[in-house]
This record gives C-alpha cells, sequence and structure tokens, in this order.
C-alpha cells in the first residue's frame, strides 16, 4: 500500500483496558452518520469524547467504538463505517488491547521481544486500516493517540514511547513523497502531525503534553471526565485547523 508523510505517529499503544472481553457501553443514537468514531474505551467507556464533540459541533457523530476492542476488531469497525459512501470524516484509535489481553509482558525495561513482535502486529494492522481509509470514501481522518498512563501502569509508557519514536516512521513515510506533510498544535491540548495526498488528509493527534495524572481515573489507564475533555478539544481543534468536514 501507498505510505504517507505523517509527523507524530500516534499510537498504537492506544487504551489500555484490562478486561478480556468486549463491551459496548456508549454507543447512543447518532444524528451524524457522515462522521464516524472507531476504537476502544478511551472513548466508550465513558462515552465522554463524543459528548464534548456533540456540544463542540452541535451533533451526534455515529460512534462504533467497543470497549475492550483490539486493533483487529478495530479494524472491523472502520470496514462497517467505510461501507458507508457518503462517510466524510473518521477520528480513531486502538491497539492496546492487543498488549494487555495477550501474554506480551510491555512492562519490563528494556522491551521484551514478545512485547516488540505484539507492537509489530498492531502496526501492520494499523498500515492496513490507513490503506482502507485511503481507498474508502472519506477524506478526513484524525487518529488519537495515547496518553502516557500512572501508576501500577506506568511500566507501559516505554512501550507508548517506542511505538511514537521507533516503529511507526516505517508505516508513515515522513519523506511527504507524492503529497505533503504538515504539524500544528492546538493550545494546551497536545500537537499534531499528518499528511495530505490528493483530497486524502490524515492527522495524527499526540495528547502526552496535556494530559495529566489527576485527568487519568483510579485505574490508571481511562481519562476521567477532564482527560475527555481534553482528548475531544483536541481532535476537535485538529478538525478545526485541517478544515475537516464535522
Amino acid at each position: 500500500m501507498r505510505k504517507f508523510g505523517l509527523g507524530i505517529l500516534l499510537l498504537a499503544v492506544t487504551s489500555f483496558f484490562s478486561t478480556a472481553c468486549s463491551f459496548d457501553l456508549n454507543n447512543p443514537y447518532a444524528n451524524e452518520w457522515d462522521v464516524q468514531i472507531v476504537g476502544d474505551s478511551v472513548f466508550d467507556l465513558s462515552g465522554d469524547i463524543r459528548t464534548v464533540l456533540k456540544n463542540l459541533s452541535g451533533k451526534g457523530y455515529k460512534d462504533r467504538s467497543v470497549s475492550g476492542a483490539k486493533i483487529a476488531a478495530i479494524d472491523n469497525q472502520l470496514s462497517k463505517a467505510e461501507s458507508r459512501s457518503s462517510l466524510k470524516t473518521v477520528i480513531a484509535n486502538g491497539g492496546a488491547n492487543d498488549i494487555l489481553q495477550g501474554s506480551a509482558d510491555c512492562d519490563s525495561d528494556p522491551l521484551t521481544q514478545g512485547c516488540l513482535n505484539t507492537l509489530d502486529y498492531i502496526v501492520d494492522k494499523m498500515n492496513n486500516m490507513v490503506g482502507d481509509m485511503y481507498n474508502g470514501p472519506s477524506d478526513d481522518h484524525v487518529w488519537l493517540g495515547y496518553y502516557h498512563v500512572k501508576g501500577s501502569e506506568a511500566e507501559k509508557n516505554e512501550a507508548i514511547d517506542y511505538a511514537y519514536d521507533f516503529l511507526y516512521p516505517d508505516v508513515f513515510d515522513l519523506s511527504g513523497s507524492g503529497g505533503s506533510t504538515y504539524s500544528g498544535s492546538v493550545g494546551s491540548y497536545g500537537t499534531y502531525v499528518g499528511s495530505v495526498l490528493g483530497s486524502f488528509d490524515i492527522a495524527f493527534a499526540d495528547p502526552r503534553s496535556s494530559i495529566v495524572p489527576s485527568d487519568i481515573k483510579s485505574d490508571d489507564i481511562h481519562p476521567t471526565y477532564s482527560g475527555s475533555s481534553k482528548l475531544a478539544n483536541l481532535i476537535w481543534g485538529v478538525m478545526i485547523d485541517r478544515n475537516m468536514y464535522r
């Protein structure tokens, strides 16, 4: 598939959960199906990101995210979203449940080969998803990266940073060959980088600079309302800056 010039490389280590099952907890009625959300419990556990986006946009985006979903399941969510011929914008995240629900040890320093193999698998699935986005009807895309977790989960931050620093440059060609690259900052909510090729625009939003321990629940993983609000405002800011359909 084509590679796209991007900058920050978001995560494939996104949305850690401890549950071994997948649960659809917060997918309410949508009045805007041309913007769809795919992902895991960062979106679905509380539904707060969608609620804040609804307050900002005045529209209830279709949310296909499922708590506990692994990257392959999120790929299936994307396929359903991309089957809508009028789809214009996709908001996505995913990947970390493959780590938490599997046998790979991503708490060790240095990272184990098993953890690196899992990260490679996640990157391959992300690569396929970006290809599906490129070939589908949607033109605008925001991939939400993960933030640093805290407390008992903090050892996983090495895997998160490893993915940002070393894995995604192999998936997303930073040269901008055949297109153009860009980067930006959304106030205090984080940064983003991305690539545009023809009408295809994909932005990766990095919230690591804005999410602090008080923005994370006592499970040391999921965002509180304040964290979800920051993530939603980061997504919204990218959509505004890039003039994406919203």
